[in-house]
């Protein structure tokens, strides 16, 4: 098992569009933002508080990318027949699963780590030690709940849809989800609606640690709860769509 996890590590990290998308944009839209939003700021007090939402944001979205990324992708596996292939392998199909979902969790990490190093080193984004590890650390385990929404989705489509769903669904995840655009300016009617969204309240996470304090439980409670119905889903795709079915 740990051979094929190092494989598909190696195998999806080679992929250049999937580190443009997942690693380099969300580190270049955190300058671009905060270069643009912060130059407003007529304060240092007030620019680090611009620096460090659009850190978050764009952290949760490079994270929720490339959580999505790393594992909608077992639809482009099986139009390849690689997921065929696997089924000669000793390899079970709940391990082939299970390496799926450590892949979709481990490249998450890059992606927070980036973000986080243009954050500090080229805006100046200001937080003790301890907070950055912590912040680094909620993110990634709440992207699990990505993890499990793109493992779903990658089970249940053919590729062409896959493709789609990729770039509708990590946009609406980042534009309804305030991670482009601070909620606070929505309307009222969409503020409602982006406070629902699973992307906005895993940010939140990250927000609520940088501003000094600890994750609130109503943002725990909601990323975990969204984390929870999406691995159901896939479990249930799973079911009806098993591993074998999905290679043949």
């Amino acid at each position: 098992m740990t051979d094929l996890l190092l494989f598909q590590l190696r195998r999806v990290g080679r992929n250049k569009q999937y580190l443009f998308f997942t690693v380099l944009l969300p580190a270049l839209f955190t300058i671009f933002f905060t270069r643009v939003f912060g130059a407003q700021a007529g304060s240092s007090a007030q620019y680090q508080e611009w620096a460090r939402g659009y850190l978050v944001s764009m952290m949760a979205y490079g994270a929720l990318g490339a959580a999505l990324g790393a594992t909608i992708r077992l639809a482009f596996d099986r139009r390849s027949g690689w997921l065929r292939q696997l089924r000669v392998t000793p390899f079970p199909p709940g391990a082939v699963l299970a390496v799926d979902v450590l892949v979709g969790a481990l490249l998450v990490l890059p992606s927070l780590v980036v973000v986080a190093l243009v954050g500090r080193f080229v805006n100046d984004v200001q937080l003790g030690l301890g907070t950055w590890i912590a912040l680094v650390g909620v993110l990634w385990i709440g992207a699990a709940a990505f993890v499990a929404l793109g493992l779903a989705l990658g089970l249940a489509l053919d590729e062409q849809a896959a493709g789609g769903a990729i770039g509708i669904l990590s946009t609406v995840l980042a534009a309804l989800g305030g991670l482009w655009v601070p909620v606070a300016v929505f309307p009222d009617g969409l503020a409602a609606v982006a406070r629902a969204m699973p992307s906005y309240q895993y940010a939140q996470l990250g927000r609520d640690l940088v501003a000094g304090g600890a994750p609130a439980a109503t943002s725990l409670v909601a990323v975990a709860g969204y984390g929870l119905a999406f691995a159901v889903l896939a479990l249930a795709v799973g079911r009806r769509r098993p591993l074998h079915a999905v290679a043949g």
